[in-house]
């Protein structure tokens, strides 16, 4: 009868230490899946989020679609490897850009619906100037490259004309913008302008980063359009919104971004950040990095 009992209460201990075990391996199941998801979202929201504080231009979301499922913003990628006074630390990105901000022969960027109406690379009232339109809004040369609201539709330096601060002199006038001793030394006309001031035109454009939601697939996608360069950036996303915060008179706009992850264990994280575009008020000289 001892040992009966005995063997009884092992087998009661036993079961008790097995469904502990198991809600042990259970807990340890869901923290692991979290984990995972956490280490993720926080990788892709610090690439999207440093990829907004470095550009120049919010492509969208924008005023016209403040919400969207998709992110575009100009890459720091300088095309003619050049700096601000011989400081390398500073390239001269985004510095002498043409009517067509992206040179990619279309409104706003190819291949994307960048004023949220629904329509891809539409054409404005005048399809030739279809490549001036850099926002897609069926206007062109909206915006001079000053930082500021110039037409009030709460977009900054959305679709800059060729003479990028309008004021009809070559970089800025009265500035020696390339450092060499010389100011205003190059002639603008009615189809070039010299924006920096060093003898070249149209040196740089605006090359584009698109981070786009595959809801199909659950993936945070990250695009170059212009040399279809891309790749998944994070998985497991079950939602993903960019924000478009109109700027006020005190700041320029701000992109809320939230990301959701979810496991195939049905478990859930969501992301938020606030991200300030630093560049998008820049005027002239070294970007913030």
């Amino acid at each position: 009868m001892e040992l009966t009992l005995a063997l009884g209460l092992l087998a009661l201990l036993c079961v008790a230490l097995a469904g502990l075990v198991q809600t042990s391996l259970e807990a340890q199941a869901v923290g692991d899946d979290k984990s995972d998801l956490y280490s993720e979202g926080i990788a892709a929201m610090g690439r999207m989020a440093t990829s907004v504080r470095r550009a120049t231009i919010v492509h969208f979301p924008n005023a016209h679609t403040p919400s969207r499922t998709t992110l575009a913003v100009s890459g720091a990628l300088d095309d003619d490897v050049d700096s601000y006074f011989g400081d390398t630390t500073f390239p001269r990105i985004d510095e002498d850009l043409g009517d067509d901000m992206t040179l990619d022969g279309y409104a706003g960027i190819q291949g994307y619906d960048d004023d949220g109406d629904g329509l891809v690379d539409e054409l404005p009232a005048d399809p030739l100037r279809a490549p001036d339109d850099d926002d897609e809004d069926g206007l062109w040369n909206e915006d001079p490259w000053d930082g500021r609201d110039n037409d009030g539709d709460g977009n900054i330096d959305e679709d800059v004309p060729f003479d990028m601060n309008e004021d009809g002199e070559a970089g800025l006038a009265n500035v020696d913008d390339d450092g060499d001793g010389q100011i205003d030394e190059q002639i603008v006309t009615s189809t070039t302008s010299d924006d920096d001031e060093d003898g070249q035109f149209t040196e740089d454009r605006l090359n584009p980063v698109v981070f786009e939601l595959d809801a199909g697939r659950g993936v945070l996608r990250e695009v170059v359009p212009q040399t279809a360069a891309g790749g998944d950036l994070c998985t497991h996303v079950t939602a993903f919104t960019a924000t478009y915060v109109l700027p006020s008179s005190t700041r320029g706009p701000i992109i809320s971004l939230s990301l959701t992850l979810t496991s195939d264990a049905d478990e859930s994280i969501t992301f938020t950040e606030l991200v300030y575009p630093r560049n998008v008020l820049q005027r002239t000289g070294k970007r913030i990095q």
